[in-house]
C-alpha cells in the first residue's frame, strides 16, 4: 500500500511539470486550438442550420395561427382543429431544433447571441401555444359559435356563455403571458432574417390574443347585460351625423328594449319629441352633476337637461346616464343602461339580414339607409311629424329584423364588431362590474385614461342645420423629438361640400347668429381637440392666420376649443402646435364617427 501511495504522490508531483511542458509545446497548442476552433465552427454551423429550420417552423406556427383565427371566426371548427394539429408538431420540431448546449451557450453571449435568444424564445412560445391556449380555444369555440348562441331570433343562450367563460379566460391568460415573453425578446438584432419572423409572430399573437380576450370578455359581460339575473331595460338612441355631436350625431328616434334571461324584446319606439316636453321648454331636470370640469366644458349647452345636446361630450358615459334618467323621469320605468347606434350600424345589420319594407311600401336596405335617413328624408318629408314618423319606422323595422332570426348569425356578430370598432355602436350599463368590463373595449365609448399620445378631434354643430352630411375631414398628426417633451403639429382640414342649390330650408337654416356675408349652405361648428395629458398649446392658426383657442378639460385631459365657420365649397385648415409629454406606446387616434370617414395620417418619430 505504501509503495502504491508513493507512486501516486510522485505522479501528482510530476503532473504540473507535464502540463507546463505540453502548454509550451507548439504542436500541442496548435492541436488544442484547432480542436476548439473546429468545435466552435461546428457549433456555429449547427446553430445556423437548425436556426434556419426553426425559423421555418416559427413561420408555420404564425401561418397556422392566422388560419385558426379565420376558421374559428367563420365557424369552421373541424378545419380549425386541423390547423391546430399543424401547430403542435411545428412547435415541437422548433423546440427540439433550438435545444442543447450549443444553443444555450449561443443565447447567453452578449449581443452576438441575440438572434439565438430570439429564436429560442419564439419556439418556446409556440410550445406553450400548442400545449395550452389554442386547444382551450378550440374546446369552447363550439359554445361561442354565433349560430349556436342564437337559439332563436330574439334569444341568446346564456348558459353556453357562462360555460365557456372559464376556459376562455384561461386561454386569454396564457396568450397574454406568451405575448409578453415574445415582446420582451430582442427586437432589432444584427440578423434581420430573425427579426422579421419574430415581429410577424408578435403581431399575430397580439391580434389572436385580442380576439380571444374579446371573446372571454363577451362571455363574462353578456349574461348580466342580457338579464341572466332578471330583466334589464335599455334605451337605444339613434344618432344622426348630419348634425354632429360629440359621440357622433344628434340623438333622434329611440327605442326601449328589455332583455330577460337572454331574450330581447322591444317595448317602445319613439321620436325625440317624447323627450322634449313642451311644458318645460323642451328640458328635463335630470339632477345629474358630472363635476366642475364637465360643467365648464359643456354646461352652456345644457347637456344634462336637453336631450338634443345630451351628447356634446364624446365620452358616451355622460350621454348614456342623461338618456336613462330622462326616460325614467318621463315614463316612470327604471332603466339599466343605454345603447347608441346610427344609420350606418343599421345598414351593417341589414347587410346581414336583408332589406326591410316600411308600412308606406318603401324599401330600406344597407345601400340606401344612410342617405335616406341623413339626407333624403328632408326632401321626401317636408313636414316635421312626417320626418319623425319615418325615422321611427326605420328604427322599428330594422330592430325587428335584427331579432327576427333572419340572416347569418356570424355575419350579424361581425357587423356589430365592425360598428363598435368605428365607435358607432356604444353601450353603457349601470351595473358597475359589467361597465368595468365594457370600458376595456371600444363598445363603452369612454375616453381612455392612457399614457399613450392622444389624438382626439371632435366637432359639435352649432348652427342647427343638417349640413354635416356634406362635410369631409382630414387629420394629419406629426410628432418629433425624443426628449421627455415632444413637438407636435396637428393639421385638421374641414371641407364643406354642400351643393349650391336644391337643399331644403330645414337643412340649411341656422339657429345661430350668422356672420356678415354668410350664404345659404354655410354653417358653424365647434372644434374641440382632446390632447395628451399634460399637453401645452403653443399656437393655433386657421387658414394661416393666428387665432386664439379656449382651454377646457375633462377628467384632467386638456381640450383646446375654437369655433370654425364652414363656408360652402371652401376648406378650413386648422393647425395646432403643441408640446406633449413623451408618454408610452404609439399614438391613439380617437375618431368621432361621421357620415364619411375621416382621412388620417399619423407620424411619430421613432426613438431608442
Amino acid at each position: 500500500m505504501s509503495t502504491v501511495g508513493a507512486a501516486v504522490r510522485s505522479a501528482g508531483r510530476r503532473l504540473p511539470t507535464r502540463v507546463r511542458y505540453l502548454a509550451y509545446d507548439r504542436r500541442v497548442r496548435r492541436a488544442v486550438l484547432f480542436a476548439l476552433g473546429a468545435l466552435a465552427l461546428l457549433a456555429a454551423a449547427w446553430i445556423v442550420v437548425t436556426g434556419l429550420l426553426a425559423r421555418q417552423q416559427v413561420r408555420q406556427i404564425e401561418h397556422n395561427l392566422r388560419r385558426v383565427q379565420s376558421l374559428v371566426a367563420s365557424g369552421r371548427l373541424d378545419e380549425a382543429r386541423q390547423a391546430v394539429a399543424g401547430i403542435v408538431p411545428a412547435a415541437r420540431r422548433a423546440d427540439l431544433l433550438t435545444s442543447g448546449p450549443a444553443w444555450w451557450v449561443a443565447a447567453h453571449v452578449p449581443y452576438l447571441g441575440e438572434p439565438a435568444e430570439t429564436i429560442r424564445g419564439a419556439t418556446a412560445a409556440g410550445v406553450d401555444l400548442s400545449a395550452d391556449a389554442v386547444p382551450q380555444l378550440i374546446d369552447v369555440a363550439k359554445l361561442m359559435d354565433p349560430a349556436r348562441l342564437r337559439v332563436h331570433g330574439d334569444t341568446i343562450d346564456l348558459h353556453a356563455l357562462l360555460t365557456a367563460a372559464p376556459n376562455l379566460q384561461a386561454a386569454a391568460s396564457t396568450l397574454r403571458a406568451v405575448t409578453y415573453r415574445v415582446d420582451a425578446l430582442p427586437h432589432s438584432t444584427w440578423l434581420p432574417a430573425v427579426d422579421g419572423p419574430r415581429s410577424a409572430l408578435a403581431a399575430q399573437l397580439h391580434q389572436f390574443g385580442g380576439y380571444v380576450d374579446a371573446a372571454a370578455r363577451a362571455a363574462r359581460v353578456l349574461p348580466p347585460l342580457l338579464g341572466a339575473d332578471g330583466p334589464r331595460r335599455y334605451i337605444i338612441g339613434l344618432q344622426n351625423e348630419a348634425e354632429a355631436r360629440g359621440t357622433g350625431g344628434l340623438p333622434g328616434a329611440f327605442a326601449i328594449a328589455v332583455a330577460d334571461h337572454g331574450r330581447v324584446r322591444f317595448t317602445h319606439f319613439e321620436s325625440d319629441a317624447a323627450l322634449l316636453p313642451a311644458d318645460t321648454n323642451k328640458l328635463i331636470a335630470t339632477g345629474l352633476d358630472f363635476g366642475s370640469d364637465y360643467a365648464r366644458a359643456y354646461g352652456d349647452s345644457l347637456p344634462t337637461t336637453s336631450f338634443l345636446n345630451s351628447n356634446v361630450s364624446p365620452d358616451f358615459r355622460y350621454a348614456a346616464q342623461v338618456w336613462t334618467r330622462m326616460w325614467e323621469r318621463t315614463s316612470g320605468e327604471h332603466v339599466d343602461g343605454a345603447v347608441a347606434v346610427d344609420p350606418a350600424v343599421l345598414g351593417y345589420v341589414l347587410a346581414a339580414t336583408g332589406p326591410v319594407r316600411l308600412p308606406d311600401g318603401r324599401t330600406v336596405s344597407a345601400q340606401n339607409i344612410v342617405t335616406l335617413t341623413e339626407r333624403d328624408e328632408y326632401t321626401l318629408f317636408p313636414g316635421y311629424a312626417q320626418r319623425k314618423a319615418f325615422l321611427v319606422a326605420v328604427l322599428k323595422a330594422s330592430s325587428q329584423k335584427l331579432i327576427s332570426g333572419v340572416g347569418d348569425a356570424a355575419a350579424l356578430a361581425k357587423a356589430l364588431v365592425r360598428a363598435s370598432s368605428q365607435r358607432r355602436l356604444l353601450v353603457w350599463s349601470s351595473d358597475s362590474a359589467a361597465q368595468r368590463e365594457l370600458e376595456q373595449t371600444t363598445y363603452a365609448g369612454a375616453i381612455p385614461d392612457t399614457t399613450r399620445p392622444f389624438i382626439g378631434p371632435v366637432l359639435n354643430n352649432t348652427s342647427g342645420g343638417k349640413l354635416d352630411f356634406y362635410l369631409a375631414r382630414t387629420l394629419d398628426y406629426h410628432r418629433s423629438g425624443c426628449g421627455p417633451m415632444r413637438d407636435v403639429q396637428v393639421t385638421i382640414t374641414l371641407t364643406n361640400h354642400a351643393p349650391v342649390t336644391g337643399l331644403p330650408r330645414y337643412v340649411t337654416d341656422r339657429l345661430d347668429a350668422a356672420p356678415a356675408g354668410a350664404r345659404v349652405g354655410d354653417y358653424s361648428t365647434l372644434l374641440d381637440y382632446y390632447a395628451s395629458n399634460g399637453a401645452q398649446l403653443l399656437s393655433v392658426s386657421r387658414n394661416g392666420d393666428p387665432v386664439a383657442a379656449a382651454r377646457k378639460s375633462d377628467h384632467g385631459r386638456p381640450i383646446f376649443r375654437l369655433p370654425v365657420e364652414l363656408r360652402r365649397g371652401a376648406t378650413q385648415t386648422i393647425v395646432l402646435h403643441l408640446m406633449e409629454p413623451a408618454g408610452s406606446g404609439s399614438p391613439l387616434v380617437w375618431l368621432q364617427p361621421g357620415v364619411a370617414p375621416a382621412a388620417v395620417r399619423v407620424f411619430s418619430q421613432p426613438c431608442g
